[in-house]
């Protein structure tokens, strides 16, 4: 490879590592031990496995969690402490930016990116309680109260 390959490549590598990218699309699997992440970080193997099979009927095996868990940090949305003979595992991508990045695509896909298509679903099929409809109703008035840039 030519000096000027090499600079090229370096330079192209750094400016991909600078720029924050896009989260990979999760599974519901995969939203769901994020969400047990999320809430126990950093956590273990068996203990993740324990508090995700307190709420299932059948229990995800060891191996399937496992797997799961190598696909999630493949995809940038964990990370693997391997310091102590237990591996601890915790969320590479913040709840709130994984959040985002899922409604994000779940809007693209079901709604065309439309956030009013999204939300009168929500209204229309009565998906909304009389506090929750109160809450949107502040943070409009507030999101409308504020000056444009």
């Amino acid at each position: 490879m030519s000096y000027f390959n090499l600079v090229k490549y370096d330079i192209c590598r750094h400016n991909s590592a600078m720029a924050p990218k896009k989260p990979s699309p999760l599974s519901a699997a995969e939203q769901a031990i994020m969400d047990h992440v999320w809430k126990k970080q950093p956590v273990g193997l068996n203990d993740l496995l324990a508090d995700i099979n307190e709420a299932r009927l059948q229990p995800l095996s060891r191996a399937s969690l496992q797997t799961q868990l190598t696909r999630l940090e493949s995809k940038g949305w964990l990370r693997r402490d391997d310091s102590s003979r237990a591996h601890l595992y915790s969320a590479a991508i913040a709840e709130s930016r994984g959040r985002k990045s899922v409604l994000g695509e779940l809007k693209q896909r079901l709604f065309g990116g439309s956030s009013l298509a999204l939300v009168r679903c929500l209204v229309e099929d009565g998906e909304i309680s009389d506090s929750e409809l109160a809450e949107l109703k502040k943070l409009v008035n507030q999101a409308h109260a504020k000056p444009k840039p």
